[in-house]
């Protein structure tokens, strides 16, 4: 509520710089205004420019619409005055812009670029994670742990993030496909350049070979839920035809951010969620969102060096958020997106629906990464890494009772903590070459260790 010393009077132009002043910059929404105005509205915006010359949300308005209409006001260049941000970097997270728009003197401090532009307004809750400091607790963390217990921990953790990247998605997938994944996941640091030929080899090694991809998709895809005999639809990207300038904006802002500085949560962020919104491949786009989390993190040098946070871990434990978390977007993309469904469950939407997902506000999504990483960091990681180290001090007392190989060891542990510390009768063929004194002995050491290593993570 305002008082009435706000009143911006009748004027539309009045009305959009309040709105831009006190209610925040909806680059999507002025998009859809521009057009629907059309160049009418261009007379009005070049009286308010040259009634409030130095001021700088007029200034916006300006820049805003040529930048987004590619047309040009009837107004000169400005010659004097400093250069302001074209948005506030106290009210969104922004780049240090060094590229200007002269015309307006105004810095560009964008995320993106104009074929895709994502907005993440720094609210308390951002804030106060983007001071919470989380790669520096991570990187204490790992010096309370000897060279030994990381370097046996990097196996384990990669081999969990692996399988719980497939479980959000209720897969199972064979060893093939695991180790392709597992090895994507191991390169994501040493990926310098993201484009459409490295984009489509990282699809073809994350699927089943027979639908592997060759490009951009040229085919539409939803995302949805099989209800007896009907197809529900819960999210439809792009049509086809539009995906193509999406990406090649999204591969832009990509190149943008890599040098731009800006928190690493947020850039991972605004890649990944971006990318799965997009959705330019028919297959594997959900677990190339979640490799290019840690692609970003590791590439930021926020994840230390050769290790990984199991984030898919906490997804899967939190899979009714993750969801809520994709749907704030996509509920208000489907409620304004017209399509039909055939027989055979093809689907084809009407009109032009680029500009929905060309600047997409990705607070929510920032907000949520920051909180599943700090629960990594704080929980997973640990534990991981307790495990590790407690798994070890089992392993060194099981060998002085006898020398097993390292996977009937592994086996044997295994077992027994998902039986209290005791060999069930059922598994008991399986270690049929140890006498009963052995079983007793080894399931001695179990016991000792039961409690620090059933906190620790699943063994799964």
């Amino acid at each position: 509520m305002y008082p009435p010393s706000y009143d911006p009077g009748q004027a539309d132009t009045a009305h959009l710089e309040f709105a831009i002043k006190h209610e925040g910059m909806n680059i999507e929404v002025l998009r859809a205004y521009f057009a629907a105005r059309g160049p009418g509205l261009e007379g009005e915006l070049a009286q308010l420019v040259k009634t409030t010359p130095t001021g700088v949300f007029a200034r916006r308005l300006w820049c805003l619409y040529e930048w987004l209409t590619g047309r040009r006001l009837p107004v000169p260049d400005m010659s004097v005055g400093n250069y302001q941000p074209l948005l506030d970097p106290d009210e969104y997270v922004v780049i240090e812009g060094t590229e200007r728009f002269k015309r307006q003197r105004l810095v560009d401090n964008l995320l993106g670029v104009r074929d895709f532009c994502p907005i993440v307004r720094r609210t308390p809750t951002l804030k106060e994670r983007e001071d919470s400091r989380l790669a520096a607790a991570a990187s204490r963390l790992v010096k309370n742990y000897d060279e030994g217990a990381i370097r046996r921990a990097v196996n384990y953790l990669y081999t969990r993030e692996t399988r719980s990247s497939f479980e959000i998605e209720n897969e199972r997938p064979d060893d093939k496909r695991a180790e392709r994944y597992m090895a994507l996941l191991r390169e994501a640091p040493r990926i310098s350049v993201l484009n459409e030929q490295e984009l489509v080899r990282i699809q073809n090694e994350t699927v089943d070979p027979r639908f592997a991809e060759g490009a951009f998709r040229t085919e539409q895809n939803y995302v949805g839920q099989t209800m007896g005999l009907k197809e529900r639809v819960h999210y439809l990207p792009p049509r086809p035809q539009e995906i193509r300038t999406l990406m090649l904006g999204w591969l832009a802002t990509a190149a943008r951010l890599s040098g731009a500085g800006i928190d690493p949560v947020v850039h991972a962020a605004v890649l990944s969620f971006g990318f799965v919104f997009l959705h330019p491949f028919l297959d594997g786009n959900g677990r190339m969102h979640r490799l290019l989390i840690h692609h970003v993190l590791s590439r930021r040098g926020f994840t230390p060096a050769e290790l990984i946070f199991p984030v898919s871990a906490v997804i899967v434990r939190r899979t009714r958020e993750y969801d809520d978390c994709l749907e704030s977007f996509s509920r208000s993309v489907m409620s304004l997106v017209d399509y039909e469904m055939d027989e055979e469950g093809r689907v084809a939407i009407g009109d032009d629906t680029s500009s929905l997902y060309r600047f997409p506000d990705l607070t929510r999504m920032t907000e949520d990464l920051y909180r599943w990483i700090a629960d990594t960091i704080e929980t997973d990681f640990r534990n991981e890494l307790d495990f590790v180290v407690e798994f070890q001090k089992v392993h060194e007392e099981i060998r002085r009772v006898v020398e097993l190989p390292d996977r009937l060891l592994r086996l044997f542990v295994r077992v027994a903590v998902s039986n209290g510390g005791r060999l069930s009768n059922a598994k008991r063929s399986k270690f049929s070459m140890l006498t009963e004194t052995e079983i007793a002995a080894m399931e001695d050491v179990v016991l000792r260790h039961l409690s620090k290593l059933s906190a620790a993570a699943d063994l799964g």
